[in-house]
């Protein structure tokens, strides 16, 4: 199962990829999305730190770890989950398009390893348009989102 979603953002490269490593500000993050995000231990963020995650999905939230296993500044970021019922990677790619915007790219991929788990990935694979529509909202919504606070840091 893959998603791909690329978004421009009207904003310098450097910034944007200094937003989304904020780790800090995903952590202390509740908004009615019902997502959340605590990391493991107190270490500063580096290759293999993991966070437990908490995702809601089909009316119930899953629950997975995820370790941050690229961190390429300022372009790429990624993740990766695995257990006995799925493995996943995550990544985040931010592309320059000019010294003021730039493309975010998100791609996340996830395989299946037990008979219940593709039950769940079959019912997330039959509501692909909404999470499509749903995914490009919330992109839309966090690219305005860093112009503004962009353009008000400057």
């Amino acid at each position: 199962m893959q998603f791909k979603h690329s978004q421009k953002i009207d904003a310098p490269a450097d910034y944007v990829f200094a937003r989304i490593t904020d780790f800090k500000k995903f952590e202390n993050h509740s908004g009615p999305t019902g997502f959340s995000f605590k990391r493991q231990g107190r270490l500063p963020v580096r290759i293999s730190t993991r966070w437990d995650i908490s995702v809601p999905v089909r009316g119930r939230a899953r629950r997975f770890s995820a370790e941050l296993s690229e961190y390429i500044p300022p372009r790429t970021l990624s993740y990766k989950s695995a257990s006995l019922k799925y493995e996943g990677v995550m990544s985040l790619t931010v592309k320059p398009l000019d010294a003021t915007s730039c493309q975010l790219d998100l791609h996340v991929v996830a395989k299946s390893r037990s008979f219940a788990t593709s039950l769940v990935f079959n019912s997330i694979r039959l509501a692909r348009r909404r999470i499509n529509r749903r995914m490009n909202t919330e992109m839309t919504k966090f690219a305005k989102r860093l112009k503004s606070e962009h353009k008000a840091s400057v």
